[in-house]
C-alpha cells in the first residue's frame, strides 16, 4: 500500500525558497512585513506549484484575520435549531467562512463557557441564540472585541444588532385560531417558562383568551419541571408524552392544547394515541415551529411558522456585513409568525362530512 503524500508545510516552502520560515510566513499571511516583491512572487508560485494549504488555525495564532464564526444554539439535537445551522452554514460557505457551531444543551452555564471558547480563539464575530438575560451573559457579551448578532431566542438592547420573531404575536395567534374554531378550554404545554421566547409566546395566549372573554384557567398551564437536553436528544419529544400524561391525569380534559414546540406536540399526540385518545376528534393539538416533519405525522400538525431558514440567513448575513464593516444593512429586523392549518385541530364550528352526508 502506497504510503499517504506528506502535506506541505511552510518548512518545505522556505528551503526550496532559500528564505526563512518567517519570511514565508509574512508572505502567505498578507502581512504588511516588507519582502522584496520578487522574493513574495517566488513564494508564492512554489506554494501554488506545491497545492500548499494553509492550516486556518495557525493563521489565526500568527495574527491573521480569523475566517471563523462561533454559532451558540441551545441544542442541535431539536430539528428546529438542525435547520437553523443548516441555513447559516450555507451562507458562511458562500461566503467563504466557517461556521463552529456550540450547542449549549439549555445549559446557560455551557453557554457562558462556549462564549469564553470562542473569545479565546478570536473568531471574527458570534450568531448567538440566548438562554438567559442574566446580568452575567449580557455583561460578558459586551465585554467581548467580538461582532455579535443576537437571533432566535433575543432580548431588548440598542447594543446588539438582532433578527428577531414575534413570539408574543404567535402565541396569540395561535389561541385566537382555536377559539374562532370553537376551542374554549384551551390548555397550554410547556418546558419551563424561563426562556424570554417562551414567557411571550404565553403572554399572548392570555391575552387572546381575555379578549375573547375566556376566563382562565390555571390547571390549564401544563409545566414541566426539568429541561435538560444533555443526555436525551429527543428530549422535546419525551417531554411532550410527559405533558400528556399530566394532562390525562387532570379531572377533565381540554378541548385544546398548545405546545411550546412542534417536537413536543408530536409527544403529546403520540401519548394520546397510545391511550386512545384520538387527535383531532377527542382534542385538538397545535404545535409551533413548522419544522418539516410537522407535515409528515399522522395527523399533520397545524402549527405556527417561525421562518427558520430566513432567520438563520439575515442573521448570518447581517454578522458578516459587521465583520466586513459594511453600513447599508437593516441591524434589527422582526419577522411575522404566520398560520399553517393541517389536520391536527378540529374545526367545532363546522358540520362534519360525515353528518352532511347523513342530510
Amino acid at each position: 500500500m502506497a504510503d499517504k503524500p506528506k502535506k506541505t508545510t511552510i518548512l518545505d516552502i522556505a528551503a526550496i525558497a532559500n528564505v526563512s520560515t518567517a519570511t514565508v510566513s509574512r508572505v502567505l499571511s498578507n502581512s504588511d512585513y516588507p519582502v522584496k516583491q520578487e522574493v513574495r512572487e517566488q513564494i508564492l508560485a512554489i506554494a501554488k506549484d506545491l497545492a500548499y494549504s494553509p492550516n486556518l488555525f495557525s493563521r489565526m495564532l500568527k495574527g491573521a484575520d480569523s475566517k471563523e464564526i462561533g454559532v451558540i444554539i441551545p441544542s442541535v439535537a431539536n430539528p428546529f435549531y438542525s435547520q437553523l445551522v443548516a441555513s447559516v452554514e450555507g451562507v458562511c460557505i458562500k461566503h467563504d467562512y466557517v461556521p463552529i457551531i456550540c450547542s449549549s444543551y439549555n445549559t446557560p452555564e455551557l453557554q457562558l463557557k462556549h462564549i469564553e471558547m470562542l473569545k479565546q480563539r478570536c473568531v471574527s464575530g458570534i450568531l448567538i441564540s440566548v438562554l438567559t438575560t442574566d446580568d452575567e451573559v449580557i455583561n460578558q457579551l459586551k465585554e467581548l472585541d467580538t461582532n455579535i448578532v443576537l437571533f432566535d431566542q433575543t432580548f431588548e438592547s440598542k447594543d446588539f444588532d438582532s433578527v428577531n420573531f414575534d413570539f408574543y404575536k404567535a402565541g396569540y395567534m395561535a389561541t385566537e385560531y382555536l377559539v374562532q374554531n370553537g376551542h374554549r378550554n384551551i390548555a397550554f404545554a410547556t418546558a419551563p417558562l424561563e426562556r424570554r421566547s417562551r414567557k411571550l409566546f404565553y403572554k399572548g395566549y392570555r391575552k387572546a383568551l381575555e379578549d375573547y372573554g375566556i376566563e382562565f384557567e390555571v390547571t390549564n398551564l401544563v409545566v414541566s419541571k426539568v429541561e435538560n437536553d444533555a443526555i436525551t436528544t429527543d428530549f422535546h419529544y419525551q417531554n411532550g408524552k410527559n405533558l400528556a400524561k399530566m394532562i390525562l391525569e387532570k379531572e377533565k380534559l381540554p378541548d385544546a392544547i398548545i405546545a411550546i414546540n412542534d417536537m413536543t406536540a408530536f409527544g403529546i399526540i403520540n401519548f394520546f394515541e397510545a391511550n386512545e385518545i384520538v387527535v383531532p376528534a377527542d382534542i385538538s393539538v397545535m404545535g409551533f415551529d413548522n419544522i418539516p416533519f410537522s407535515e409528515m405525522i399522522s395527523p399533520s400538525l397545524t402549527t405556527i411558522e417561525q421562518p427558520i431558514n430566513l432567520t438563520g440567513r439575515l442573521a448570518t448575513e447581517m454578522l458578516i456585513n459587521k465583520i466586513e464593516q459594511k453600513t447599508d444593512y437593516e441591524r434589527t429586523v422582526k419577522l411575522e409568525p404566520k398560520l399553517i392549518e393541517r389536520k391536527s385541530v378540529r374545526k367545532k364550528n363546522k358540520i362534519l362530512r360525515k353528518e352532511k352526508n347523513d342530510l
